[in-house]
């Protein structure tokens, strides 16, 4: 009774354990290391934004709860789409609303614009990412699948402590709006 569904993609394949998942185990730890350090870094850039549109930190701490509440509340959604498209697919089209959530926030004119474009529209392109990418390990993996999930949930680590210094660097020599727009390529890989 209960217990965790795990898919191993079309029946009758056997996962490879290697070769091409290595691949996939690589961009499984930079979508796991940007979804988790991007909410997290986000406020490295509060001071900024509290001065541009004079508002309060609590006012703030808003884009990360929205972009973290979008992230793990749309896992039913992700699924829903991952059955009906595919895993591909659905990465794909996360990828450019997460970016697309970026650069529209770098034109933003008022909190709740940065509300919309930083914590839904991105928040919706990193959970369409990370979603999928816990189930393309699982076709790729079948008896090495714990070392893949660990090593791609090291992503998450080792990324929070270099997005915040390099994020620190982008507030120090990229002025206002820029930021976004160079986060967005960031997002795109």
């Amino acid at each position: 009774m209960g217990g965790a569904v795990v898919d191993d993609g079309p029946t009758g394949v056997k996962a490879p354990d290697g070769g091409w998942g290595w691949a996939v185990l690589v961009g499984c730890f930079i979508i796991t290391g940007f979804s988790y350090a991007f909410p997290k870094a986000v406020s490295v850039f509060f001071k900024e934004l509290i001065r541009e549109f004079d508002i309060g930190y609590s006012d703030t701490a808003w884009i990360s709860s929205i972009l973290l509440a979008m992230l793990y509340g749309t896992g039913p959604l992700c699924s829903v789409l991952v059955n009906k498209f595919g895993c591909r697919p659905v990465m794909m089209v996360g990828g450019l609303f997460a970016s697309l959530g970026m650069i529209l926030a770098s034109f933003a004119t008022s909190i709740i614009h940065i509300y919309l474009c930083t914590g839904v529209i991105t928040g919706l392109g990193l959970a369409l990412n990370f979603q999928p990418s816990l189930i393309m390990l699982n076709r790729y993996f079948s008896e090495k699948r714990p070392l893949a999930n660990g090593l791609a949930r090291m992503g998450r680590n080792t990324s929070v402590g270099y997005k915040e210094v390099l994020y620190r660097f982008h507030r120090n020599h990229i002025c206002g709006h820029w930021i976004h727009l160079t986060l967005s390529k960031q997002s795109c890989w």
